[in-house]
């Protein structure tokens, strides 16, 4: 009698968790969410509710926000695949506990800033936001890696699914929340200047401390002991001695689509990121409230239909699910570029987190499975270098369009002062949707068979 698989070491296509780790799953899933959603919500506060306010309260100029969020971003991008392929190596749970350890301390650390020479301030921060960026690097591959190694291949957009509404809900939830406690704090503890500012990072230290703790605590060391069956092939992989570079090349030869694919997505997220506030705010005479106010609508609605929506993958096919989420993101996006008064906005702008709400999960769980599962981490890490490296390139062009004035494109559709960085973001998700149609293969090819 064979003895059984301790670790997965063939391609990844119905995976079938054991008794022995069966019961856990549902603790492991839960925990997995909460961490998600913890991380996002902490991360967000830092370095788009936080630390913008902060910069302008110790009284630096305005344009050090966009150096010290590169900062960020960049650490973030270039580190996502080498983590990923540290997480395979070293197991996913020693990330997941130590990367948010790393943020408490820059959390802690940024509310002393204000001691240090002016001179010192701006480097400071740039080296605190750009740690934050390691340690989110550390954080989401080893967390989809996770979700990949307890759910079976034909559950695994089901899983992707949960985890984005748990992303989502930390996205939605991270301005509203790092406001009210800085607020909060000021009308209860009357605070003045600088320190109105400070109290969110003092909340964000628990909260990473937290998503820490519920790591250590509940998930699981190494990866389930599973019975895995590859319809196409059973030979012995060459990497059973650790990372192999010259499979993991073999593996990202086979997805050059995903990573357009995420690279152009993300480039036109990086274009609007920075400006979609103030712009928006300014054209329909809006405050900073307002404007965060009106987006929690339409986040519930996406949050509430992104379960069902979300396990389209599983049903219908990934590939499928990804052309049809990206076609209602770029036609909502289109439609309210076309009718840009405030509540057409709000009403596409639903249409078009549906779209993302199908298509994401399904990405993650269509390079899972199109993988082995032991470059899970690094294949995951090499689509998130992907998403910032467009981020990256898509925020400085940004800075450029923004100054172009309101004008009329072809005469019909009037765009405001500022507003061809959504005419480009329009651009690249057309871009992004075309890829899907013509560079995705319907049927996917594992690695074992290259």
């Amino acid at each position: 009698m064979e003895a059984p698989i301790e670790e997965s070491r063939i391609t990844d296509k119905t995976t079938v968790p054991t008794a022995a780790n069966e019961p856990k799953l549902g603790s492991i899933m839960w925990a997995i969410l909460i961490v998600a959603a913890l991380a996002e919500i902490s991360y967000g506060m830092v370095n788009f509710s936080a630390t913008p306010v902060y910069v302008v309260s110790l009284g630096l100029d305005k344009s050090f926000i966009g150096i010290i969020s590169m900062s960020y971003l960049l650490c973030e991008s270039a580190l996502k695949a080498p983590f990923g392929v540290l997480g395979d190596r070293m197991g996913r749970k020693r990330l997941l506990v130590l990367a948010p350890l790393v943020s408490v301390l820059t959390a802690l650390a940024t509310v002393f800033i204000d001691h240090l020479h002016s001179h010192w301030q701006v480097p400071a921060l740039i080296c605190l936001r750009a740690l934050d960026g390691v340690a989110l690097a550390a954080l989401w591959p080893s967390a989809f890696g996770i979700i990949s190694d307890y759910s079976v291949a034909g559950q695994r957009a089901k899983a992707m699914s949960l985890f984005n509404i748990s992303y989502m809900a930390g996205i939605a939830c991270a301005p509203a929340l790092g406001g009210a406690i800085n607020d909060g704090a000021t009308n209860l503890l009357n605070l003045q200047g600088l320190h109105q500012k400070q109290p969110s990072f003092y909340a964000c230290a628990v909260l990473f401390a937290i998503t820490s703790l519920v790591a250590y605590r509940i998930l699981p060391e190494g990866k389930p002991v599973t019975n895995e069956i590859s319809p196409e092939s059973t030979e012995e992989l060459s990497l059973e001695g650790g990372f192999n570079l010259i499979e993991f090349r073999k593996m990202l030869s086979q997805m050059p689509s995903v990573l357009w694919l995420a690279f152009t997505i993300f480039m036109g997220v990086g274009l609007i990121m920075s400006y979609a506030k103030p712009i928006i705010c300014q054209h329909f005479a809006i405050s900073e409230w307002e404007y965060g106010s009106m987006m929690l609508l339409p986040a519930f609605i996406v949050g509430t239909v992104s379960f069902p929506l979300g396990t389209l993958g599983d049903k219908i096919g990934k590939v499928k699910a990804i052309r049809i989420g990206l076609g209602l993101a770029t036609l909502g996006f289109w439609l309210a570029l076309a009718f840009p008064s405030l509540h057409m906005i709000l009403g596409f702008g639903v249409v078009i987190g549906i779209g993302y709400v199908i298509a994401y999960p399904s990405v993650f769980a269509y390079v899972s499975e199109t993988c082995d599962s032991n470059q899970r981490g690094a294949a995951i890490g090499a689509v998130g270098t992907a998403q910032g490296l467009g981020a990256i390139i898509g925020n400085p062009i940004s800075s450029l369009l923004v100054k172009q004035g309101a004008f009329k494109m072809f005469g019909i559709f009037p765009i405001p002062e500022g507003g061809l960085i959504f005419l480009a973001c329009g651009i690249m998700l057309m871009v992004s949707f075309l890829i899907s149609l013509f560079g995705l293969k319907t049927k996917q090819v594992p690695l074992t068979s290259l």
